[in-house]
């Protein structure tokens, strides 16, 4: 008996990045997609270190926190050639009405940070059945266009950071130490926003690591403005004290799970929180005050009284 022929993927079930490498040369010939300017973009991070010392602004910048500016720069430039795709069409429309709901700058217009939502919209944010986000898709057209392998690593560091929860050590040699919630991973970090802190401090922040281990950066870098976690007392903030809520909180969210799975489901509900918009609505809710260089926070996520901004 003849076996029978497996039906052909249907377009539907096809990943984005799939979709746009496929038309790769029907795409080249058009205006729609410049992919000169993106092969010319990632050219550019053949010499990472050179690329980043040539711009001046970056120049300014510490050079591990220049090189993922400098990366989140070209996936922002590839975003930007993928707009008007058909494929990316349910990506983008999504994001821009998230943009338009919470407006993202930096208080008093909005305590959602650009810093923290285009990491969100770029690394967390995801669509369809293959649950792809932009950076996922930059890495798969990164390495389908044979782009430099600094560049994609880069991207890919990025893609597999998130938020997290992180309890302030104190300071070292002008670095700050932060040991995590759950995971109780310990990091050294640099704080480019210019928010060095006091130990106790509750963070919500994203720290990428150093990328090349050949580099032998010895740090990471907080990359989002970060969010500092108190509690209001009489009117008046405190910077600390709201630690045991938060224990308490991961022990209804979590579950009583075995310490491996523990673990896992905290770093994915770090990620992508219970919802789409679940880490977003808990910033916009939770909102208490800021300075030029932190936003603060106050609030249980699952305790509607105790946010400020609750509905």
């Amino acid at each position: 008996m003849p076996k029978k022929k497996s039906p052909k993927p249907s377009s539907h079930n096809t990943s984005i990045a799939n979709k746009i490498i496929s038309d790769i040369k029907k795409i080249s010939g058009r205006k729609v997609l410049n992919l000169e300017e993106i092969r010319k973009g990632h050219q550019m991070a053949e010499d990472l270190e050179a690329s980043v010392a040539s711009d001046k602004e970056l120049a300014r910048l510490d050079p591990l926190h220049a090189m993922y500016v400098f990366a989140l720069n070209r996936l922002d430039i590839l975003a930007a050639q993928l707009t008007q795709l058909p494929a990316c069409h349910k990506l983008f429309s999504a994001l821009a009405a998230a943009d338009d709901i919470y407006m993202p700058s930096f208080p008093p217009m909005s305590p959602v940070t650009r810093s923290y939502f285009s990491c969100w919209s770029f690394l967390d944010f995801e669509v369809g059945n293959y649950k792809e986000s932009l950076a996922k898709i930059a890495i798969r057209i990164s390495q389908a266009l044979s782009s430099h392998q600094n560049l994609i690593t880069l991207y890919q560091r990025m893609q597999e950071s998130r938020m997290g929860l992180y309890v302030h050590q104190g300071t070292k040699k002008k670095r700050i130490i932060l040991k995590e919630l759950i995971t109780e991973k310990e990091f050294n970090c640099i704080s480019p926003s210019g928010y060095i802190g006091t130990s106790g401090e509750l963070w919500f922040a994203r720290i990428f690591p150093e990328p090349f281990p050949d580099r032998s950066f010895g740090y990471s870098v907080v990359f989002t403005t970060p969010y500092v976690i108190g509690k209001v007392e009489k009117g008046f903030f405190k910077n600390t004290g709201i630690l045991d809520e938060w224990q308490l909180f991961f022990e209804r969210t979590l579950g009583k799970t075995g310490e491996t799975d523990r673990i896992k489901t905290y770093e994915q509900f770090m990620k992508y929180g219970l919802r789409r918009h679940y880490w977003n609505e808990y910033i916009f809710k939770s909102y208490a005050n800021y300075t030029d260089h932190v936003v603060y926070l106050t609030g249980i996520p699952d305790r509607p009284e105790t946010l400020p901004h609750a509905d």
